[in-house]
């Protein structure tokens, strides 16, 4: 009979600081799944005195280069009972539970 190997465990602090730095959001969302899943198996480690360091030109947190980022009050106004305006409203909620992973992952 074969063993069935388990994979050797993960730095929580390491792989959400890679989480953390991560541009694309699809990336970023699977990432803290899998780190998430790691943690509900115990196949996490947790040394509070490592240090770490993102790696190197990684921004944090990540943000995806496109499209630039401007500020609410300069797009265009539309009620939310519009399919542009329901669409705009998706578009900010999406954008907000973007950063509510780079802040979790973050503390």
């Amino acid at each position: 009979m074969q063993a069935i190997s388990t994979p050797a465990p993960v730095s929580l602090r390491t792989e959400a600081l890679r989480a953390l730095c991560m541009k694309d959001p699809g990336a970023k969302v699977l990432a803290t799944h899998v780190l998430f899943e790691a943690m509900q198996m115990g196949n996490t480690t947790l040394d509070p005195s490592a240090r770490l360091e993102p790696e190197a030109g990684a921004l944090l947190p990540g943000r995806p280069t496109k499209p630039h980022l401007i500020a609410p009050t300069a797009g265009p106004q539309r009620s939310p009972f519009t399919p542009e305006g329901l669409a705009a409203l998706l578009h900010a909620v999406t954008h907000i539970e973007f950063n509510a992973i780079n802040l979790v992952v973050k503390t």
